[in-house]
């Protein structure tokens, strides 16, 4: 977690911040929901953020998801709004924005700690920007005391303080983003000054932007041989210019503006154009009438015809901006990606087989049931396919680069493997391993973007910026991750039916579940070594070793080891049926260690994955896994003296026999 941008600007746009907020009413308050029009074009508008193009939706959805603990908001008028709404509330009616309760706060503690009152809130419950606004000193002391803490030294009501004051700082820069806009700078007393600005009592940004140039040579000018009659003219240039960099500041939260220059790859905010100017870089023309349109939106703010139609104009320019760069060709597919919610929809079907599933394992014969399952899976699984293939789309990257990635691209492998051996075999078992896999994992996939809070497409760290070894190296392990995993789920069931004492007399049924289990382990085995060494030809080409047993490498050796010495134990007749599907059980941990535990850590060469707050999810997967390694080897002995008190019986039967003829 980064420390807060810069402590001492927050106690500056604190001090504004803890201003009496001004009233909802009249001209203030927005008298009618955003047109369908005015939120497309929103949706669309492309903006530079996390280091690469995305259309607002993403910025917008992201955002609320980080302050709000979901993508959605209802007003104190029980109006449900989108992500983009909030945003063009945020940024055109503040003071209505402020009466939304946007802020997820997890305990009480926390509101108590910076002096707000409770009221009749919940222990966790979400509150609006005005009713913390008498906390925001408090909150930002705080937060400064605890950045000198190490995260993972915090105590959950620091980290909670300490994650919230980071929220109501990017809120207060989207808060008063649009301030630059909003603002008629008086000129001030001066002959040529007021000449200079065709003898305006007041600017706005964009007109001091346009001349900039004439300003600071006129400035100079009278520095150079300033008179008494000349002071006020001095001093009315230098307040227009502090005013405007004041302005100015507060705009660093969104880059809205393609540069001109296709050389320049940042794009621009109000004051990136401001500071361009100071430095001798002149504004272009197109950037002037960008910020005047911005000027113009807010003016027009109470008219949706008139917004509408500065909106549209504004797209048009930003959108035809980064087209002649070649930036705006993602955008699209991203919001249609994030727009057709393929995941989300994927984790619906999923649940609607495991559903059928469970149903048909209560009605074995039923073919109707079978069916049910067979095509919610299928489809949950095309469904997640074609998710994954759009993610590559939009980053030109392989499907796997980021954790999250690996959860769906782990899934997505796993339900395939699964509905090819159901389709080989129909014994129902791979099927309904790929239905809670899919269940599990895409559960998991969500749990870590509500946990990360962040965009899920972000420019990957340096390190990781290669196509050939994320299309390699990084495919490879993950595929065997994939595949150990399923084979860990495969050979969890084969335990756990033995336990429950169902299909007892049944051997073809374990068979064939045993004969999965190691086919899957040895897939997985197959990719785990190739991606290991694939690892170490990259280590080799990125830091000049091999080797160098960093945490993930050693990751990667272990779970090449525990399944190589399952084989081997197979092979050489140290384990049986039960005894393989007992420690492929137990691989399943090692998998998930390697997989995710290392990167908890945060040492290593491989710490760009660290994630905090998942170690409870893993802590409880390795009790679950354990326990039912546990339970089988119970199972085991269990079958060993119900088989040692057969053969005694048989063996007294004979005896019995025997001396019955002898005599």
């Amino acid at each position: 977690m980064k420390t807060i941008r810069t402590l001492l600007g927050l106690a500056l746009l604190s001090s504004t911040a803890v201003a009496a907020p001004v009233p909802v009413q009249g001209h203030n308050a927005r008298v009618e929901p955003w047109s369908d029009h005015i939120i497309e074009l929103a949706e669309s508008l492309p903006i530079q953020d996390g280091g690469r193009i995305k259309p607002l939706h993403t910025f917008a959805g992201f955002t609320l998801l980080r302050f709000n603990g979901k993508r959605s908001l209802t007003t104190p008028q029980g109006e449900r709004i989108t992500p983009v709404e909030w945003l063009l509330d945020t940024l055109f009616y503040p003071e209505v924005s402020a009466e939304y309760a946007v802020f997820l706060v997890q305990n009480a503690e926390v509101i108590e700690a910076i002096g707000v009152a409770q009221g009749e809130k919940r222990e966790r419950d979400r509150y609006t920007f005005s009713e913390l606004r008498p906390g925001i000193l408090r909150l930002f002391e705080l937060a400064r005391e605890y950045a000198a803490i190490e995260e993972k030294d915090r105590t959950t009501v620091q980290h909670q303080l300490f994650l919230l004051a980071n929220n109501i700082d990017f809120y207060v820069q989207l808060f008063g983003y649009m301030d630059f806009a909003r603002a008629e700078l008086p000129v001030g007393a001066g002959e040529r000054l007021s000449q200079l600005l065709n003898g305006r009592t007041e600017v706005k940004f964009s007109q001091v932007i346009a001349h900039v140039d004439e300003l600071r040579e006129l400035y100079q000018e009278i520095g150079a041989h300033e008179t008494d009659a000349e002071h006020q003219e001095l001093a009315a240039i230098s307040s227009i210019f502090q005013s405007v960099g004041e302005l100015a500041s507060g705009t660093r939260s969104m880059a809205l503006l393609p540069p001109v220059p296709l050389v320049e790859e940042e794009w621009m905010t109000p004051e990136t154009i401001f500071l361009g100017e100071l430095e001798g870089r002149p504004a272009y023309r197109a950037d002037v009438e960008a910020l005047g349109r911005l000027e113009r939106l807010t003016e027009v703010r109470g008219d949706p015809a008139a917004f509408e139609s500065e909106l549209a104009a504004l797209h048009s320019e930003v959108v035809e901006r980064a087209e002649a760069r070649q930036e705006y060709g993602k955008v699209g597919l991203e919001l249609g990606y994030y727009k057709a919610d393929t995941i989300s929809r994927s984790l619906y079907l999923f649940i609607l087989g495991f559903v059928f599933m469970a149903a048909m394992w209560l009605r074995p014969r039923s073919k109707l049931l079978y069916s049910a399952t067979s095509v919610s899976v299928l489809l949950a699984t095309i469904l997640l396919t074609v998710g994954i293939v759009l993610r590559c789309l939009i980053r030109a990257r392989p499907p796997v680069s980021t954790l999250y990635e690996t959860v769906l691209f782990v899934v997505a492998v796993g339900a395939i493997v699964a509905l090819f051996i159901e389709a080989v075999n129909r014994q129902r078992l791979a099927l309904s391993a790929a239905a809670v896999m899919g269940v599990v994992g895409l559960f998991i996939a969500n749990g870590y973007e509500m946990l990360d809070k962040r965009d899920t497409m972000p420019s990957l760290v340096a390190v990781l910026d290669t196509n050939f070894w994320l299309a390699t190296h990084v495919t490879a392990i993950t595929i065997g991750y994939s595949a150990g995993m399923l084979a860990a789920l495969l050979a969890s069931i084969y335990l756990l039916v033995k336990v429950a004492g169902l299909r007892r007399g049944d051997r073809e049924f374990f068979r064939n579940l045993g004969r999965m289990v190691y086919g899957v382990l040895s897939f997985s085995l197959i990719f785990s070594l190739v991606g290991t060494i694939l690892g170490g030809i990259w280590a080799n080409d990125s830091w000049g070793r091999f080797w160098g047993w960093d945490p993930k490498e050693n990751g990667a050796l272990l779970i090449c080891l525990a399944q190589i010495l399952i084989l081997h134990g197979r092979i050489g007749g140290y384990l049986r049926e039960h005894g393989v599907c007992m420690a492929t059980a137990f691989s399943g941990t090692v998998i998930a260690f390697s997989w995710w535990g290392v990167n908890l850590l945060g040492v290593g060469l491989h710490s760009y994955g660290f994630t905090s707050g998942i170690s409870r999810a893993l802590t409880i997967y390795y009790v679950i896994q354990w326990g039912i390694v546990g339970l089988g080897g119970l199972a085991l002995l269990m079958e060993r003296q119900r088989m040692s008190g057969k053969l005694a019986g048989t063996q007294a039967s004979l005896s019995a026999d025997f001396e019955g003829a002898s005599s």
